[in-house]
């Protein structure tokens, strides 16, 4: 059964670890504690455990709509936080510009799902309203020291 989506409510899920292979556990476990290699694999998971999500292909600055139209993007919590900038503005070389996100949150009336992945194969999530989370957090990201004020 499917799950009901409410914004500010955390959802935990115990998943079993994939395996690869020949590779240990505790591999495959590092590996899907970076976002990078996580996120395509959440992506599709949410909507089987959130009623009337669908995950979208292709480059958008979203990865979920539901069936009301809403659009959701889906952001990994890992060691070194939580941002939600675009992805654009996320990596070595790049830099974050506070007026494109704040369109991108407005003009997309954006949800944000933050899964926590740092405990990894416990996954958390919770989805926030992308407007709150930039008033909340102005610079687009929330240290893993507010890992629990954000999840808690």
């Amino acid at each position: 059964m499917k799950l009901p989506i409410e914004l500010n409510k955390t959802y935990i899920f115990e998943l079993k670890t994939p395996r690869f292979g020949a590779l240990q556990k505790e591999e495959v476990i590092k590996i899907f504690k970076d976002g990078r290699y996580a996120s395509p694999f959440l992506e599709r998971q949410l909507p089987l455990w959130f009623d009337g999500l669908t995950h979208i292909t292709g480059n958008k600055p979203y990865d979920l709509v539901d069936e009301q139209g809403r659009k959701y993007d889906a952001k990994n919590f890992t060691s070194n936080g939580l941002k939600f900038m675009p992805s654009g503005q996320i990596g070595t070389g790049r830099k974050y510009d506070p007026d494109k996100c704040r369109k991108k949150i407005e003009e997309n009336k954006m949800t944000y799902i933050a899964c926590d992945i740092t405990e990894f194969p416990k996954v958390r999530v919770r989805f926030l309203d992308g407007s709150e989370l930039l008033k909340k957090y102005p610079k687009a990201q929330v240290m893993f020291k507010d890992r629990e004020v954000l999840f808690g």
